[in-house]
């Protein structure tokens, strides 16, 4: 593997990997909602004469060239273990029983392991979207059922207090009302997200399941994985077992529980992240998957 990935050299197919986990996991661009608020400036000419002169394929995805960029810089750690990949005989052999290409899934890791990263431990905490704060107050009033309530709201030094049970409840109904005939224009601009005033970083925990998640979605893809599985499962031993294998490997974890092989570390992971809803950050690098 280069220390360099050049687009005149064959950097399109060595992420091919890449390329095939974003289509799966970004939503079509026409439909796509951004995160949080952006504002699009035009490429001065000097800026577009330089992207032409960079050999660009016009296939390239956002995800390969912001990888390319990050990957030819050295800013996604786990790239110095390159050789001892290749050396951890555990990780090669699971590889070829899945009839995978190990540099180009090693590329895949590599931008796996960055995006978490830049989600989790460097990611930017959104707000909730309007929409999710009055889903999240008509929820709560709706549970609270029979019990009494308070609703606050203050400006400046203006304070109402509303604890009439009627009232509040009230206030629900007419907020769900209103989502249902709202102009789906106007609607939409509810949906945007605001960067809040700090960012919060997350936990390990979670961190392995989405990495894992990743991983599952594209082994879901490669017809020659699905077709050794056992009738029935969802995923076998062996995508399991080269995950969990990874964990330790990129030293995601430091448990090397998860070195050992058809351990259920990974199964219970997933379980306890099943509904997990993931807190509000975004990514600080790429654009946000749908999981």
């Amino acid at each position: 593997m280069t220390d360099k990935l050049e687009w005149n050299e064959g950097a399109m197919e060595q992420m091919e990997y890449i390329g095939l986990v974003e289509a799966i996991l970004l939503p079509d661009f026409d439909d796509y909602e951004y995160p949080f608020n952006v504002s699009f400036v035009k490429a001065t000419k000097e800026e577009a004469e330089k992207a032409n002169a960079s050999c660009v394929p016009l296939t390239a995805t956002l995800c390969m060239r912001i990888f390319k960029d990050r990957y030819d810089s050295n800013k996604i750690a786990p790239k110095s273990l390159y050789k001892e990949y290749l050396n951890n005989r555990t990780i090669q052999k699971l590889l070829n029983d899945l009839e995978l290409d190990a540099d180009k899934f090693w590329l895949l890791i590599l931008f796996t392991y960055d995006y978490c990263e830049n989600l989790f431990y460097n990611g930017v905490t959104m707000k909730l979207t309007p929409v999710e704060q009055l889903t999240g107050l008509c929820e709560a009033i709706n549970k609270s059922g029979d019990a009494p309530m308070t609703l606050t709201f203050k400006a400046g030094k203006q304070k109402t207090v509303v604890d009439s049970f009627l009232a509040i409840k009230a206030i629900a109904e007419m907020i769900t009302n209103y989502q249902k005939e709202i102009d789906e224009d106007y609607y939409k601009n509810l949906h945007k997200r605001d960067k809040a005033d700090e960012s919060i970083m997350l936990k390990e925990s979670p961190f392995i399941a989405f990495f894992a998640r990743i991983l599952l979605r594209f082994f879901n893809a490669q017809p020659q994985i699905r077709e050794k599985r056992k009738k029935g499962a969802n995923h076998s031993t062996k995508e399991t077992d080269l995950i969990c294998q990874l964990i330790y490997f990129l030293k995601i974890s430091t448990n090397e529980n998860w070195k050992e092989i058809e351990n259920d570390m990974l199964k219970a992971y997933l379980k306890q992240y099943k509904n997990y809803k993931y807190p509000n950050n975004v990514s600080s690098i790429y654009p946000e998957f749908s999981i």
